[in-house]
């Protein structure tokens, strides 16, 4: 139950840095002349922005993490871009990364409700690598 709070925590960092881009302002995102980062990108679905970065892996590591541990991802999943978590997983991302509470972004779609998301994961996921000792 804990970790509902902490998870409330970070959609309370998301609503707040969503606030630049989608409050009261009618301007929409691509408006502002101002670039998104890939996480922003996946976080209020902007599909175009994402695959234009997922073209080139040079440009954005698919897999970095932010500073509260999220992958792009991960907020694909969490909110439920579809076509966003398809583009990403089709680009390889890592699909076991795990939060600094340990969810992943599978469990992350399954907690709230994102089922297509949720069966996208399940088939592609891979086992963890093992540790070799």
């Amino acid at each position: 139950m804990s970790e509902l709070s902490d998870e409330a925590s970070e959609s309370e960092q998301l609503g707040a840095s969503l606030s630049l881009w989608l409050g009261d302002s009618l301007l929409r995102p691509e408006e502002l002349d101002v670039p998104l980062d890939l996480h922003t990108a996946c976080s209020i679905g902007q599909y175009d922005v994402v695959a234009e970065l997922s073209v080139s892996r040079r440009e954005a590591d698919l897999d970095r993490k932010n500073l509260g541990g999220w992958t792009p991802l991960m907020y694909a999943a969490y909110i439920g871009h579809d076509n966003i978590a398809n583009l990403l997983l089709e680009a390889g991302v890592n699909v076991n990364a795990a939060t600094p509470k340990g969810l992943t972004p599978l469990m992350l779609a399954a907690s709230c409700g994102n089922e297509s998301i949720a069966y996208f994961l399940l088939q592609v996921q891979h086992p963890p690598a093992k540790n070799s000792y």
